[in-house]
């Protein structure tokens, strides 16, 4: 079954409705209120019935010697009338033999000794009684003073002369029902104004809680109608009071200067490889045709034509490999512990020169980090002077790998391009360009950099990595 698919503002003022409605559900639905207001109306009933035994007691009392119930009765009357207008509980008095001899209502002179409460009363107990009412006298208003429930409370109090039962007070009410007693305790305008007041919470919460949801999702939309410049409206997140919310629009805001910062890697990395493959497929063109056309073409011509068109090629062979090489260090691969000392002689071992300084673990790809070093070991090979020094130590609690070289220095307007992909100043000795600017992505792929300081008579390339833990 599919889930509706609602907006937060609905979604809100719903859970609203629902949290306000539920402590009545559970009061309705778990008896307890019922129960309650029944408990109460025979409280109620109790102790009325008691202060009218005491009533038609001290009536007794003051009548002559040898006076009964049946005589004091109609004395009782219009206080038992007067008693029901206010407690709209009904009221009789019946004598030892069970006829009614007071009543609030038109039973005088009945016989109220089929009635348990009554029998028990006349015994000398305090009762209670509960009837079902019929159908027709439930059929009250909820503002009506009248009760709609569905049963009546019958209380039965022994009337005493001394040690002697001689009546028994029987008093009756119907408890109000539970929404009935709920529409009479809160004002009519209560539910209103509480319902209202959950709809415009709910609609304010959910309009912060939305607002940068929805303006997220729209951008994201026209980006994905291939707007690409509206990256720049998703790299500029506008606060939310909803932390989850802010903290998505962080998120996505991070993910869209990643992506902007991408595509722009990518045009321009295509603009440089179309311009870097340009001039040797060109120079191969030119020879091809050059070959094809001229067939008397002299050998010793011909031998340097194809000896510059192989050099285009390993040219292209190695552009190749470069860009497959700094491919794979912008995505690191597999990390392990590794003594860099120890990786740092292996490189610098390989070319004949000597690494030393103090043992230092890093958590890093040592394939990588050993081609990064490689790069710097043979690039100061090739454009530097001996003595060529490798050194492996800490500094501020980060592990480093110095690559010193006592050359001519870069010039600074060199030093501000030499990370650039296909910049170099020794293209005519085979220079791609790529290799500084592997050992850059392997440095930042790690969470490490790769730091440059030269002058005349030294330069040092040092790469910079965190400790492993």
């Amino acid at each position: 079954m599919k889930r509706p698919a609602l907006g937060v503002r609905v979604w809100l003022g719903l859970t609203h409705a629902f949290v306000l409605l539920l402590p009545l559900g559970i009061l309705i639905v778990s008896g307890g209120l019922l129960q309650d207001l029944r408990e109460q109306t025979r409280n109620d009933l109790h102790n009325q019935a008691a202060l009218l035994a005491i009533l038609a007691s001290a009536e007794l009392a003051h009548a002559p010697e040898g006076s009964t119930l049946d005589d004091v009765g109609p004395a009782l009357n219009p206080r038992l009338i007067e008693a029901k207008e206010s407690t709209l509980a009904g009221i009789r008095v019946v004598a030892a033999d069970g006829i009614v001899v007071a009543t609030s209502g038109d039973e005088l002179g009945e016989d109220f000794t089929d009635r348990p409460e009554v029998r028990a009363a006349l015994k000398g107990a305090e009762t209670t009684t509960i009837r079902p009412r019929p159908p027709q006298s439930r059929r009250q208003p909820l503002a009506s003073p009248s009760r709609s429930a569905d049963v009546r409370l019958f209380v039965a109090t022994p009337v005493m002369r001394g040690d002697h039962v001689v009546g028994a007070v029987i008093l009756s009410r119907t408890p109000r029902e539970e929404t009935q007693a709920l529409y009479q305790i809160v004002p009519a305008w209560g539910p209103i104004l509480a319902a209202f007041t959950t709809l415009v919470v709910a609609w304010a919460v959910g309009s912060a809680s939305a607002r940068e949801v929805t303006r997220l999702g729209g951008i994201a939309a026209r980006i994905g109608a291939g707007e690409i410049g509206a990256l720049d409206l998703l790299a500029r997140p506008e606060r939310s009071i909803v932390r989850e919310v802010a903290s998505l629009a962080q998120a996505v805001s991070a993910m869209a200067v990643r992506l902007r910062d991408r595509l722009r890697y990518i045009a321009e990395f295509a603009s440089n490889v179309s311009h870097e493959f340009k001039t040797p497929i060109t120079t191969l063109r030119g020879t091809v045709e050059l070959l094809r056309d001229d067939a008397e073409m002299p050998a010793e011509q011909r031998a340097r034509f194809l000896d510059n068109a192989l050099a285009e090629l390993d040219r292209l062979d190695r552009l190749v490999g470069g860009l497959l090489d700094l491919a794979r260090a912008e995505q690191p691969g597999e990390r392990s512990s590794v003594d860099l000392l120890e990786l740092a002689r292996r490189v610098a071992l390989r070319h004949g020169v000597v690494a030393d300084g103090t043992p230092v673990r890093v958590q890093v790809d040592a394939a990588q980090v050993e081609a990064a070093l490689d790069n710097l070991v043979s690039n100061a090979l090739r454009y530097g002077a001996p003595p060529i020094a490798v050194t492996v130590g800490s500094d501020h609690g980060h592990a480093c790998v110095d690559v010193i070289d006592h050359g001519a220095g870069l010039s600074e307007a060199n030093r501000a391009r030499v990370f650039d992909r296909f910049f170099t100043t020794g293209r005519d000795r085979g220079g791609t360009g790529l290799g500084l600017a592997l050992v850059r992505a392997v440095a930042e792929a790690h969470g490490g950099a790769v730091e440059l300081t030269s002058e005349p008579g030294l330069t040092r390339f040092r790469l910079v990595f965190l400790h492993a833990p």
